[in-house]
């Protein structure tokens, strides 16, 4: 943007701020009055100063600071009950007046040239598009597991202010791109299939079943599950895993074997209870235990063989291993060295023998046969390989290699590109492909140089010529649209949409977005926009003492938590369901575990479903959810503080200044004889505290009845009870989970903006600014028309002048 421009911009806006307007005169004496006490010349309560704006200085700041003064007015928030208070007259004359004035202001300020995005793609979205360009299976090969993590700015990391290039993250776009090439590149013939089995000639399963424990060890060499120790196949273990990428085959035939056994549960360490179940892991040497995970896990009957194929794909060096995953919890010296004299009088370890004297004794899990084959392909060429390298001739030249270049970077840039433009990446490959005489090198040379290019790794958006004409184009359209919805590069029938220039028709793009909505890649939003505006990626950062909270571990609780949400999210969405219901519904998701944490009967088994609740489980909508609850705690108690705070930023808008820096935190009473209650009490009779803890702490402790990781409670650990009543400043009491609900439910309009603004961050990769206030107006009028469903609002999103305007 030339100076001339910007100077325009800054007086056209100073001129507006200044100008003479209808209640203009009185609008400083307002803030004389009311405001400039705490946000004056002495006093700049959360950095704010009324007594003189910067008009001349960033008339935009200014009219920044206008607004925030209209917001607080029309929610009644200011001036604080204790100040001087305005007539209903005078409150209603300023409301109007700054309601025109900064309607006029934010349509001179869309000038704003500045508003044009240029950020990096972040971390989950580099992964899904290269994932998404190159057709790759990404299940365990991670290209950015190196990255640094990335800031978060206004609530998200996909924001472009936020999202800094460092000379350590370049160094790092270098490699990704080097195992990228390599993985893409495989212009050979298909890797030839390995074929191990362990345990003997194959049986049917009636054979099996009548076979002996005794004949069956004999024949297998004693094939069977030490408790929790793995069991793989020696050969490929030896050979540091499988010799390609592709898809294997893990097939094995496995018999539960005393389940209930003559020894005590608690002397194994065990649950006789529960059918045996068996896992499945895969682990990489070279990666070490970041690669270690569990693909799969089944319930083995009792005494009777089941057989099981499970297919999984795998890099290149990764190998597997069998679990008896609820087996006997220790070491099988344990049981032999304190478990076995109990029961044998004669069992002298280690003098006679005592694994013979417990094999046949006790509960075993016997593997009869392990068959592990592959890998299998869907094609060969891979698809991503043969959609940049399609056909290619037993020699290929140097024509075929830049017409293969061009359509990566096609691609790769997201854009019609030209052969000029991409000369300089021709050339390169080229000169490399002269010096070593290796065409498929070459190759990767020049997909390497495509790959660290700004033009991938940036959603760079051209500046307009006319600062009148801000729409944005059809393919900047469609990348923000993908990145917005799938965090990932637009697919081909969006960007076949957009080379015909189709996405301007409203509602072809309507259909674009239901269709996106719809696709499986979607989930990507659902697990983004929770895990950062729910605050779902802190759950696990603090995590519960797995001494005084076993069942938190043994059941999963925090994967089950975040599943719960998950679905719950997604399940609005995709059925259009009121955007109110999270602030309070009649359902959730739960699978067994997750039911009894809740204290909720009649769920059954591990699968997640519906479930219907009543009122008095407590668990209607966000509030109820567990991840939100373990996330706003520290892994040992409650964090009223944090929950407040929490309720304040993400469902109602508006979060609290940050502390002063000289204020001390809350201290904890170790000796449990007061409540949180009495110590935020205390704590909220210094002056500096006061103003916004009286917001924070009715919210916060009307929650109380839940604990540290969401179970519901009535007393503390030392038998205080617990008063989960509140009273915010407006009077408004809040009777526990109930009240503050109940309290939500009365601002719709109030949610939906908060909503609707973090969707725009979100969507738009920028902050907000006062100029969007009139699309995010008139999002928010429109959305009771539409029973507040939630894909409608993403919709109204999609439609509004922000998302197409630079």
């Amino acid at each position: 943007m030339s100076r001339l421009v910007l100077l325009l911009v800054i007086c056209a806006v100073a001129d507006l701020i200044r100008a003479e307007s209808p209640g203009h005169e009185k609008f400083q004496p307002f803030l004389n009055a009311y405001c400039v006490n705490c946000h004056g010349i002495e006093t700049q309560k959360g950095d704010r100063r009324f007594d003189r704006l910067p008009v001349t200085e960033n008339p935009v700041e200014a009219a920044e600071l206008l607004q925030e003064v209209l917001d607080q007015l029309n929610l009644a928030a200011m001036p604080p009950e204790n100040q001087q208070q305005p007539s209903e007259a005078e409150r209603k004359a300023v409301v109007a007046s700054l309601t025109t004035y900064l309607a006029n202001a934010r349509e001179e300020s869309r000038l704003n040239v500045g508003k044009v995005v240029m950020r990096r793609l972040n971390r989950v979205e580099y992964r899904n598009t290269i994932r998404d360009l190159f057709q790759l299976k990404m299940v365990d090969f991670d290209p950015t597991i190196t990255f640094p993590t990335d800031d978060s700015t206004a609530g998200f990391d996909n924001v472009g202010e936020g999202l800094v290039t460092s000379d350590y993250l370049l160094s790092n776009y270098l490699e990704a791109a080097r195992k990228v090439a390599d993985k893409l590149i495989l212009p050979g013939p298909k890797p030839p299939m390995i074929h191990y089995q362990s345990g003997g000639a194959a049986q049917t399963e009636s054979q099996l079943n009548a076979t002996s424990d005794k004949e069956w060890r004999r024949e297998a060499g004693r094939m069977f599950i030490k408790f929790r120790q793995p069991l793989g196949l020696p050969l490929l273990d030896k050979r540091r895993g499988v010799p390609a990428d592709g898809e294997y085959v893990i097939r094995f035939a496995a018999k539960a074997v005393r389940r209930v056994s003559r020894y005590k549960d608690e002397d194994l360490r065990y649950n006789s209870n529960e059918p045996m179940r068996l896992s499945i892991s895969i682990d990489s040497r070279e990666l070490g235990a970041t690669a270690h995970r569990i693909i799969g896990e089944y319930e083995i009957p009792d005494d009777k063989v089941i057989q099981i194929e499970h297919r999984v794909w795998l890099e290149k060096g990764f190998t597997f291993h069998l679990h008896w995953a609820n087996g006997p919890n220790g070491s099988f010296k344990r049981i032999l060295r304190k478990v076995l004299p109990k029961y044998n009088k004669d069992a002298l370890y280690p003098i006679r023998n005592p694994p013979e004297m417990y094999v046949g004794s006790g509960p075993e899990l016997h593997v009869h046969t392990l068959e592990f084959e592959g890998p299998f392909y869907d094609q060969w060429p891979p698809a991503g390989f043969a959609k940049f390298f399609p056909e290619p001739p037993r020699k290929p030249d140097a024509e075929y290699l830049n017409d293969s270049l061009m359509r990566v970077a096609s691609s790769a840039f997201r854009r019609p590109i030209h052969r000029k433009e991409l000369a300089p990446y021709l050339e390169l490959a080229q000169a490399y492909h002269e010096e070593h005489d290796d065409f498929w090198a070459a190759a990767k040379y020049g997909i390497r140089a495509i790959l660290t290019s700004p033009k991938f790794l940036y959603l760079a958006e051209t500046a307009p010529s006319d600062p009148m004409k801000r729409t944005v184009s059809d393919h900047e359209l469609a990348s923000r649209l993908s990145y917005f919805l799938w965090s990932s590069m637009p697919d081909d029938e969006l960007r076949h949409a957009a080379d015909r220039k189709l996405l301007s028709d409203p509602e072809f793009l309507r259909a674009q977005v239901e269709r996106m909505l719809a696709d499986p890649k979607s989930s990507t939003f659902t697990e983004n926009f929770t895990g950062q505006w729910l605050s779902l990626r802190q759950l696990g950062e603090m995590p519960p003492d797995p001494e005084k909270n076993q069942i938190y571990y043994e059941d999963k609780l925090e994967e089950a938590m975040r599943r719960e949400t998950h679905l719950f999210f997604s399940h609005l969405l995709q059925e259009n369901r009121s955007i109110l219901e999270f602030i309070d519904s009649d359902y959730t998701f739960l699978n067994s575990a997750l039911a009894r944490h809740y204290g909720i009967s009649g769920v059954g088994d591990d699968e997640f479903r519906k479930v219907t609740l009543s009122a008095d489980t407590h668990r209607g909508g966000l509030l109820g959810h567990g991840s939100i609850l373990t996330a706003t705690s520290n892994g040992v108690e409650t964090q009223p503080v944090i929950r407040g705070i929490w309720v304040l930023e993400n469902l109602l808008g508006t979060p609290p200044n940050p502390p002063p820096p000289d204020v001390e935190p809350i201290e904890p009473d170790t000796r449990g004889v007061a409540t949180i209650r009495q110590l935020m009490e205390k704590h909220r009779k210094n002056p500096a505290c006061y103003e916004c803890h009286r917001k924070i702490d009715p919210i916060g402790l009307s929650l109380e009845n839940y604990d540290h990781i969401g179970a519901w409670r009535n007393r503390y650990s030392k038998q205080l009870p617990i008063n989960p009543w509140g009273e915010l400043p407006d009077g408004t009491a809040i009777p526990g989970p109930g009240g503050i609900k109940a309290f939500l439910m009365k601002r719709p309009e109030q949610f939906t903006q908060c909503l609707t603004e973090k969707l725009l961050v979100y969507a738009l990769g920028r902050r907000l600014s006062f100029a969007d206030r009139d699309d995010i107006e008139q999002i928010v009028t429109a959305m009771p028309m539409h029973d507040y469903g939630f894909r409608e609002l993403i919709q109204q999103i999609v439609n509004s002048k922000a998302f197409h305007t630079k």
